[in-house]
């Protein structure tokens, strides 16, 4: 697959003054052979507590996942769905059979105390901010006992499902896959922090692209309409991690 991927240059050449107003995005074509490629579509769900985030998700993902899928399939790419743990137990026929973990070395005292990281007790008055009121549980729980998977998502019989970066590690290196390329929710939570996104994953030295048309980031207020939130993730992804494409560009790739 020859790929054309961006990347944002945090430098500038040498004979220029290296300064932030000089910063700029470049972009280059990518040689990726089929046989080492996969497609990580992390959490693509049903249901969320937040509706216009949803609904939002479920839009990209009929116009522009669904249809990258389709082409990744069709160019041999190995499709891989890590939805969380929770979902990812639904799928039992498709979850990979790893080692156990080794047990984790001692971590010297027991600090802070138990009590304190489970901010429970004298603590709890400093629990996060989604704890605080109202809580997301005030929308979360009226949901979360429907999560699944999108049923846009289609995991068919030769795909694999994950429930952690640890087992995501597992099957990329059972198939000799050193480049993962990235689609799915939410940009800025999952796709970026969770166990098997891409800054975890990236500590294992796997070459990054994700796919900027295939997500949207969980915005705010002053950024929902044009989207800086998720622009921001993008711009995060091309200058530490790795790069990242166009649908149109990965499609194109796929089909040559």
């Amino acid at each position: 697959m020859r790929l054309r991927v961006r990347y944002y240059q945090d430098s500038t050449p040498a004979d220029e003054e290296c300064r932030e107003s000089a910063f700029i995005r470049r972009e280059l074509d990518m040689e990726l052979p089929a046989n080492r490629t996969a497609l990580v579509l992390v959490d693509m769900w049903n249901v969320h507590f937040i509706r216009s985030w949803i609904e939002r998700a479920e839009r990209i993902s009929r116009e522009f996942v669904i249809p990258a899928i389709d082409a990744a399939r069709e160019a041999g790419l190995a499709i891989i769905h890590a939805p969380c743990p929770e979902v990812a137990m639904q799928y039992p026929d498709h979850l990979p059979s790893i080692p156990p973990a080794p047990p984790p070395p001692a971590l010297g005292p027991d600090w802070p105390p138990r009590e304190f990281r489970a901010r429970s007790g004298e603590y709890a008055a400093y629990r996060g901010p989604r704890d605080q009121p109202p809580g997301i549980a005030t929308h979360w729980d009226k949901v979360k006992g429907d999560l699944s998977m999108s049923p846009l998502a289609d995991v068919r019989p030769d795909d694999t499902v994950v429930a952690t970066g640890r087992e995501l590690h597992h099957v990329l290196a059972d198939r000799g896959i050193c480049h993962t390329v990235y689609a799915g929710f939410a940009a800025n939570w999952c796709l970026m922090g969770r166990d098997y996104g891409i800054r975890a994953m990236s500590r294992y030295g796997y070459h990054m692209v994700v796919l900027r048309d295939c997500t949207t980031g969980v915005e705010f207020p002053d950024t929902l309409d044009d989207g800086l939130v998720t622009e921001l993730v993008i711009r995060e992804v091309e200058q530490q991690y790795g790069f990242s494409a166009s649908n149109a560009d990965f499609m194109a790739a796929c089909r040559a």
